[in-house]
């Protein structure tokens, strides 16, 4: 068997792979060729900083790696662990990463992310004996949406969000979002993405960033000063005029009440727990 980055490789063998590899996962997954190009996108996948394992020219095992610049250091995103079900324990990952740091170190990367789920012992286990260590807590949610009976607001506007004020959008949040709905990676995303506000006196209080290809939320927040006064529902609800009613988030901080109580409300159910893991070359 032979490691390479995946720059040169077809993507109709990297989805293959990914299907195989996923198949049997705690939560089954399998990709089209554009849904996997759709992702490279999304998460802003480097195939030059991505990894394979080659057994006879056929890849049995890859990560993907998103990489971009967050609070001015250099960062690289796992986007995706997989290595097909006969090649497991081998010790795989833990070759690609030997393989994959060098490189990294020499173009100037500082830190890696990655979410784990939390039941997948194995896995953790081999991020960390490659140097991760846990850094978050995170919960996903999916389910249908309630029927909201929320009276029409009159003093409340509704538009479409055209430009994200990130400045004005963050002094909204409860924590920052992981990479797949960090504000870099959706300022890319505005085409793909339905983005809307709500708006009081002119002033944004609220929004939601929602892919509806995926049915994700990818963000929603509230101004401080206006929660519990149903924008943020109010909001769901207008997307679900535009949508369908079935719908998920992912990787939403453990530590935020007020968002685990919000999404209860409106009919979504925690099925899945997440870790966040970090690796700092410099610490």
């Amino acid at each position: 068997m032979n490691i390479s980055t995946l720059e040169h490789i077809e993507p109709t063998a990297i989805v293959s792979t990914f299907n195989s590899a996923f198949s049997d996962y705690f939560v089954p997954l399998r990709l089209t060729l554009e849904q996997l190009e759709t992702k490279i996108k999304a998460d802003k996948i480097a195939l030059n900083y991505s990894v394979g394992v080659f057994d006879h020219g056929e890849l049995v095992a890859f990560i993907l790696h998103g990489r971009d610049f967050l609070d001015g250091r250099q960062t690289v995103y796992n986007g995706g662990t997989g290595v097909i079900p006969d090649k497991r324990g081998m010790g795989l990952v833990k070759q690609m990463y030997n393989f994959l740091f060098p490189k990294l170190k020499e173009n100037r990367v500082e830190v890696l992310y990655l979410e784990v789920i939390s039941k997948n012992t194995q896995a953790i286990k081999s991020y960390e004996r490659s140097g991760f260590k846990i850094v978050r807590k995170l919960a996903c949610y999916r389910g249908e949406i309630k029927h909201l009976n929320i009276a029409t607001r009159s003093d409340v506007e509704i538009k479409e969000l055209n430009v994200y004020n990130w400045e004005l959008m963050k002094s909204f949040w409860d924590f920052t979002p992981t990479w797949q709905n960090a504000a870099h990676v959706l300022e890319g995303m505005k085409e793909e993405n339905i983005s809307i506000g709500a708006y009081i006196h002119s002033c944004l209080v609220a929004y939601v960033i929602y892919n509806p290809s995926s049915k994700r939320i990818q963000q929603i927040a509230v101004d401080k000063k206006y929660r519990r006064k149903n924008i943020g529902t109010y909001l769901i609800k207008r997307l679900t005029e535009q949508d369908e009613r079935l719908m998920s988030i992912i990787n939403v901080e453990k530590t935020s009440v007020p968002i685990h109580l919000f999404l209860s409300k409106i009919g979504l159910e925690h099925f899945l727990d997440q870790y966040e893991m970090k690796l700092d070359f410099y610490k």
